[in-house]
């Protein structure tokens, strides 16, 4: 740019023109290619916005909106009631029953902290509040939450109306009817049922679907079908302003109750066999036990019963510290299900399943007759029976439960082969041993079947002819679960079929319908050929028809309903001296057997003085109601 003095003397501006600057020695840019420039700047900029919007109004229109409407919308959610637990007979097992809580929702409460702290001050005129514990409780939600906070829980029928009338007026406050469970049998049914308790911060952080304040199903039924009893929470929706001002309700859902079960359970015979283990425990001074009852035509339970046992409705209430010891810490392990995980040697009730794998390997006839001393000497081991019982066949051996007829066939004697450890372990296993059935509910135990290779890898030590002996009747590491040997024993009366025990025989909806049917699930099937297992049913059955059987005391009870009882004794050494366990299985009647008991008694002595009495009370009460 110059300056230079026109005629008149002015100064004047060279180098400016329309077209814009230019240094000397430049040429002049054209306006066009500047403004052609711009023009596609902005035509850029102006489609990158057109395509924004458009992928955020119709591409993710939806999820925006739904966005919004969420910022907008909150739910208050009110709990749906568990549906309920019936027996075979549509007898109730776990009902639910009201109960009241006061409640606060964070977001619905006064902001202003002069006006929240008068509200609490009448509430405090009708109820005692814990003011450190509230405050504590409300900070532990958002200041806009709209999760309920618990109070005060299980207010009286008179504290629940006053406090209900009064909180009309009271933003934030409700009084909440809750459903809480009641369980009739209580301890006689606390292993089946389970209890209900409140959901811990790690299963919240892994269940979407809960809140905080959910409770959720622990052990037994209440666990393994919550996904069927918890039910679809009901709720109200409000609107709320940009300040998280409550404006108005916009929408309201009622709650849904669960599903309910029918068990196969007989109520009645459950409450017997529950009584009739504890009577016999404690007169026996026994450690504890455990009877389970199988329908042997289609494996569902009839009974399952636990002694000591705990009382599930004292988790409704809340455990005191006394209670909580007294369930969790006591010796006698109440809240340990030993139907279904405790395992013990089964002592001579694992002896039919040697006899009929000793027939279906062709070892030994039915009528085969051995001859059997007091004791067998094995080098500096002696292997002895109770008494002595000379020429032995099967009938005679399972009546009597005669040792060296088992120890025989099962681990062989001079020129006699028996079956051999590996097997008695098939047997053992296609019969349902050292292994889960799959019942319906958690901790079921698999028990163990050892054999050489276990022995030589637990124990670094080698098998030797003796443990055979032990297994034949069995001991030594043998363990089964009452649950096990109850369904081995069905399979053998049944025809061969090995079921999968269950608990729940089908599922109702809250209409009364049937949602589901649970069908038998067969394991195995035609495990044995239909004579193997003839022979040793009758076997069992002169257990109590013979006058020198070991169960001979049920003979009265199935003449007087016209039917022959079967079953087995069996006492089982535990390695605390004489304290044997007790054990009797039995099943009835001989021809199409319903019904197929166990009972055990921890250290109660012998089988026929303890366990049997014990099945005898529940075999009758069965035959009393059929």
């Amino acid at each position: 740019m110059k300056k230079s003095k026109n005629t008149s003397g002015e100064l004047e501006v060279s180098g400016y023109f329309e077209t814009g600057w230019r240094g000397e020695g430049e040429e002049d840019i054209p306006q066009k290619n500047n403004l052609g420039g711009l023009i596609l700047i902005m035509f850029f900029f102006l489609t990158v916005f057109f395509l924004r919007i458009t992928y955020l109004q119709v591409v993710r229109g939806a999820y925006y909106a739904e966005k919004a409407d969420h910022n907008r919308i909150r739910t208050l959610f009110v709990d749906a009631p568990r549906g309920l637990i019936f027996d075979r007979n549509h007898k109730i097992l776990a009902d639910n029953q009201p109960k009241f809580d006061l409640v606060a929702v964070p977001g619905l409460l006064p902001t202003n902290s002069s006006e929240k702290g008068q509200l609490f001050q009448k509430i405090n005129q009708t109820i005692s509040l814990d003011q450190g514990e509230t405050n504590k409780r409300l900070t532990s939600e958002k200041v806009d939450s709209f999760l309920p906070v618990v109070l005060k829980e299980d207010l009286n029928r008179e504290e629940a109306l006053q406090l209900e009338r009064l909180s009309i007026d009271w933003p934030g406050i409700s009084v909440q009817k809750r459903a809480k469970r009641f369980y009739p049998l209580a301890e006689a049914s606390a292993h089946i049922l389970g209890y209900n308790g409140k959901i811990s911060p790690e299963e919240f952080k892994s269940r979407s679907d809960y809140l905080p304040t959910d409770v959720i199903g622990r052990e037994g039924v209440e666990a393994n079908y919550e996904s069927q009893l918890r039910g679809t929470k009901g709720g109200q929706e409000f609107e709320i302003d940009s300040q998280g001002k409550t404006q108005r309700i916009v929408g309201e859902k009622n709650a849904v109750i669960g599903q309910s079960l029918v068990l196969n359970i007989d109520l009645d015979l459950q409450k017997e066999a529950y009584n009739a283990l504890k009577d016999k425990v404690i007169e026996s001074g026994g450690d504890g036990g455990a009877v389970v009852a199988i329908d042997p035509r289609d494996g569902g339970v009839l009974a399952l019963a636990n002694y000591p046992s705990f009382d599930d409705n004292e988790f409704e209430k809340g455990l005191s510290p006394e209670k909580f010891q007294e369930f969790f810490g006591s010796s006698s392990r109440p809240m340990f299900d030993r139907a279904i995980a405790g395992t013990y040697p089964p002592g001579s009730t694992f002896k039919p399943l040697v006899a009929i794998g000793a027939l279906d390997k062709k070892v030994i006839t039915p009528s085969e007759v051995i001859n059997c001393p007091d004791k067998l000497q094995i080098g500096q081991w002696t292997f002895a029976d109770w008494k002595y019982h000379g020429p032995t066949d099967l009938n005679k051996a399972i009546a009597e439960s005669v040792n060296p007829y088992f120890y025989i066939i099962g681990g062989g004697w001079g020129d006699k082969k028996g079956l051999g450890p590996e097997n008695i372990k098939y047997y053992a296993t296609l019969l349902g041993l050292g292994q889960k059935l799959g019942i319906d509910i958690p901790q079921e135990a698999c028990g163990l079947v050892p054999d050489p290779d276990w022995k030589k890898a637990t124990k670094q030590e080698s098998w030797y002819v003796g443990d055979t002996y032990h297994l034949s009747i069995g001991q030594g590491d043998l363990l089964v679960t009452p649950l096990q040997l109850a369904d081995y024993i069905s399979a053998l009366v049944n025809g061969g079929t090995l079921y999968q025990p269950h608990l729940v025989d089908y599922i109702e909806n809250p209409d009364g319908t049937v949602a589901e049917k649970k069908k038998p699930v067969l394991l195995r099937k035609n495990i044995f050929s239909a004579g193997d297992l003839a022979s040793v049913k009758q076997a069992m059955a002169m257990t109590v028809s013979s006058e020198s059987g070991s169960g001979r005391r049920l003979q009265e009870l199935g003449q007087q309903y016209g039917i022959q009882i079967g079953g087995k004794t069996g006492t089982a050494q535990n390695g605390d001296g004489d304290r044997y366990h007790a054990w009797f299985v039995g099943f009835a009647p001989i021809e199409n057997p319903e019904i197929v008991v166990v009972a055990l008694v921890e250290k109660g002595g012998e089988g026929y003085q303890t366990a049997l009495p014990v099945a005898e009370r529940v075999l009758a009460k069965y035959l009393e109601k059929r």
